[in-house]
């Protein structure tokens, strides 16, 4: 399935994506079957895009932007985090080295009592931040109910390999 979505459905998008503080999105988004998103930002109008759909994989055109869930929330890509750093500005979550070290290993991280306690009020969907002077953007997570875990969506072409 190839399908350049309205504005009415890219809202809606945006609006499952705003509590990381985004509120704009400079592309024009495409569904690839059920729930990938892609993002696309080049010079082809909407009818070459469809035409083009028909002839090769579009997948190639875009930037991974993000997932669809069955709960009908929204996982956004660590790229499209890194190109919407700018708007990223709610629900960071600063982990530590040694949570940095788990992450990238991708597994689960386990919150401190204090970050437990700091981040009561975030919920769902993260941006996983280095606490590092640089502040770097590391990747999605989901924060759990209990506050006390962020799951892991790091792509397995990311994460460091065990030896």
């Amino acid at each position: 399935m190839f399908q350049i979505l309205d504005n009415a459905k890219k809202k809606k998008i945006i609006e499952k994506i705003s509590s990381l503080g985004i509120t704009k999105v400079p592309y024009l988004l495409i569904r690839i079957g059920k729930e990938r998103i892609l993002a696309y930002s080049g010079n082809l109008s909407r009818e070459e895009l469809s035409e083009i759909s028909g002839l090769l994989s579009i997948e190639g055109l875009g930037t991974y932007f993000g997932k669809e869930l069955e709960d009908k929330s929204f996982r956004l890509s660590v790229d499209m985090l890194h190109l919407l750093k700018e708007q990223v500005t709610k629900n960071k979550i600063y982990i530590n080295k040694e949570q940095e070290e788990q992450w990238f290993y991708g597994e689960n991280v386990l919150l401190s009592e204090k970050q437990q306690e700091e981040y009561k009020d975030v919920n769902g969907f993260v941006a996983v931040c280095s606490s590092d002077e640089y502040k770097d953007i590391l990747g999605t997570g989901k924060i759990s109910q209990d506050k006390k875990m962020i799951s892991n969506f790091l792509p397995k072409e990311r994460r460091v390999r065990k030896n």
